[in-house]
């Protein structure tokens, strides 16, 4: 476990870090994000005492770090930057095991470990491993980066926007490699980035600062949800507009009001020539007062219809139907449930009111995330 307790940092008489508190659980993957100069970069340089604090502490494991060798501390923590650092006149392989050729491993374990960690990310290692860095691809140098980070097997692992300099697939698959390996190796990872989108993709909880100080530390979702400040909220910008529309999205905000309808008094072949007019294989069914009954499709007419005579013996009533203030996301879930085509919507009073159709939830969330028509 990790402990900030009230850490401060100064730099020229200017506070840049405010007296933080912040408790990060073993195996945690916490993402510290905000504007440039809140003093993320120097909240994770202060954990591996690459930045001295000016007070305060941090524990790790319930033990200052202020009372171990700051090389010593450094090697139990890995840690990755965006600049990747590779050394060039080593090979991959050597690159990787640069700590723990510090910590004595013999090379037998060191290839090994190389050889472990180059099949963690799909690297062969008889391909790779006695390659230099400028015959690497940047994203195969930033994979090498994050293996070396690794390769002393540390608890804690920091990354201070490794993925900025790259290309956004490169970045993409970086990011989701990453997630996995840590979950798969349960290491403690604190990420910085100035990225909502990668924090939101990574983090099992974001930690949001601004003018040295943490403005509120939260799972994603709940962020997006509440987020504490005005702050978080314009920083977040259509994230969190997203989460509001996807929150308050009525089956009224959605559904398409123009529907083919008749009165359960239509003949078999009247119905079958107005599903040929309207490219339907289905109409919904009202009385006089636009009263929803259900629906008669083509498939039913064939099998069961007599020519000439009225559709009321061939009314579905198994159709999904939902009420105008019901919520979207109700409407979709039928849909993918149910593999209807639509949903009927109808007011309180049971009266038709329109259909919800994947394209017409497509055409509301565009509409609300971007101002589309």
């Amino acid at each position: 476990m990790i402990e900030y307790k009230n850490v401060t940092k100064s730099y020229g008489g200017a506070p840049v870090v405010k007296g933080i508190s912040l408790t990060i659980q073993d195996g945690e993957f916490v993402v510290l994000i905000g504007p440039s100069g809140c003093g993320k970069t120097t909240s994770l340089k202060m954990l591996n005492r690459l930045i001295p604090m000016d007070s305060g502490d941090i524990l790790i494991n319930g033990k200052s770090i202020k009372e171990q060798d700051p090389e010593l501390l450094r090697r139990k923590i890995g840690y990755v930057i965006q600049q990747i650092g590779l050394f060039p006149n080593m090979t991959v392989e050597q690159n990787i095991t640069v700590v723990p050729r510090m910590m004595k491993w013999d090379k037998a374990r060191r290839r090994e470990r190389a050889r472990e960690l180059l099949a963690l990310v799909d690297m062969d290692y008889d391909t790779y491993a006695h390659k230099y860095p400028n015959e690497l691809s940047g994203g195969q140098q930033q994979r090498i980066g994050v293996l070396r980070a690794l390769a002393a097997e540390p608890p804690i692992v920091l990354m201070d926007e490794p993925f900025g300099a790259l290309d956004p697939i490169t970045r993409d698959s970086l990011q989701d490699e990453i997630k996995s390996l840590q979950k798969r190796l349960g290491k403690t990872v604190i990420f910085v980035t100035h990225d909502m989108n990668e924090a939101i993709k990574l983090a099992d909880r974001i930690v949001f600062m601004y003018d040295g100080q943490i403005l509120q530390a939260a799972p994603p979702e709940e962020m997006l949800r509440a987020p504490a400040d005005g702050i978080i909220r314009e920083f977040m910008g259509k994230h969190v507009q997203k989460i509001r529309m996807e929150d308050e999205l009525t089956c009224t905000d959605i559904m398409r009001r123009r529907v083919a309808s008749i009165s359960p008094q239509r003949k078999t072949l009247e119905c079958v020539e107005l599903m040929n007019q309207k490219e339907v294989n289905s109409l919904i069914v009202i009385d006089d007062d636009k009263t929803y009954l259900g629906i008669v499709t083509i498939e039913d007419i064939k099998d069961h219809g007599v020519a000439g005579q009225p559709i009321l013996s061939l009314i579905r009533t198994d159709a999904p139907c939902l009420e105008t203030g019901q919520h979207a996301k109700e409407a979709f879930r039928l849909l993918v449930e149910t593999k209807a085509d639509y949903v009927v919507v109808v007011t309180p009073e049971k009266r038709l009111a329109g259909i919800v159709t994947k394209s017409s939830i497509s055409k509301a969330m565009a509409s609300a995330l971007w101002g589309e028509g």
